[in-house]
């Protein structure tokens, strides 16, 4: 086996899973594990393994055979997928939390997608037959898989929108939002959570145009610095609220909304 790949059982990992069951990635209102019953819980683990990926290690590569549902379980994973002539479009950025190919082992054929490492990663991998099979006798796993699937469906619409309807910089604000909500909508300064490279690349941005957008949102008081955005003030990206954000939104409809911040 590749030294850059270890392998081994998940045994112990059912508390770590169970606390990211109870505080699932909000860019996903339900984690794959909540609710489930311990039996049903142990179940998956038994038949399951952990693999410990490298950054920057390919874990699967577009027009392989899937044969796995996987969970992150640490680091950080990005999904892409590449035209004939090499040309890369990241589809999803995944954290801590997050499954991929959750949808894939339902369509058939071979994965349509690859996934890369960003960070070093601990990943859960459950055998598709086995969460074929469970979902037919667990209707709680079943539920968690469509409201994972259809929210991703739902960003993947979202992101189609976001490239087609918005400039760069309201590309680029929109995204800063949602990062400033999932973080802390109180705070003044948001941890990016990739770099602006790959940021840009999921945006659908060449990196010139990702310069030009920071440079206009630094003119409103929106500064990049590295790895850290820092606000002005607090209401600073309300102005990239749309109806779909607002909605989520703690602050929406009530006294501490921005009245003129969604449009």
């Amino acid at each position: 086996m590749s030294n850059h790949i270890h392998t081994s059982s998940p045994e112990n990992l059912s508390s770590t899973l169970l606390s990211l069951s109870q505080t699932p990635n909000s860019d996903s209102p339900v984690s794959l594990f909540q609710g489930l019953s311990e039996d049903n819980l142990q179940n998956l683990l038994s038949n399951s393994m952990v693999r410990a990926v490298e950054q920057g290690r390919e874990i699967i590569q577009q027009g392989d055979e899937v044969n796995y549902l996987y969970f992150i379980v640490e680091g950080s994973v990005k999904t892409l997928r590449s035209s004939a002539d090499g040309d890369e479009a990241t589809i999803r950025m995944l954290k801590a939390g997050d499954t991929f190919m959750d949808a894939v082992i339902f369509m058939g054929g071979t994965s349509p997608i690859r996934a890369t490492a960003l960070k070093p990663s601990k990943l859960l991998m459950i055998p598709a037959q086995i969460i074929r099979q469970q979902v037919l006798r667990d209707g709680q796993l079943g539920e968690n898989l469509l409201h994972i699937v259809t929210w991703h469906y739902k960003n993947a619409m979202q992101q189609i929108d976001s490239i087609v309807t918005k400039t760069p910089v309201e590309r680029l604000g929109y995204y800063f939002l949602k990062l400033h909500m999932d973080q802390n909508p109180d705070s003044l300064d948001i941890e990016l959570p990739f770099q602006k490279s790959m940021i840009a690349n999921h945006l659908g941005m060449k990196p010139e145009t990702f310069s030009r957008a920071l440079k206009k949102l630094k003119e409103m008081g929106i500064d990049v610095d590295h790895e850290k955005i820092s606000m002005r003030e607090a209401y600073s990206l309300c102005h990239f609220c749309d109806p779909d954000t607002a909605y989520t939104c703690p602050k929406h409809g009530t006294p501490d909304c921005k009245p003129d911040g969604c449009r």
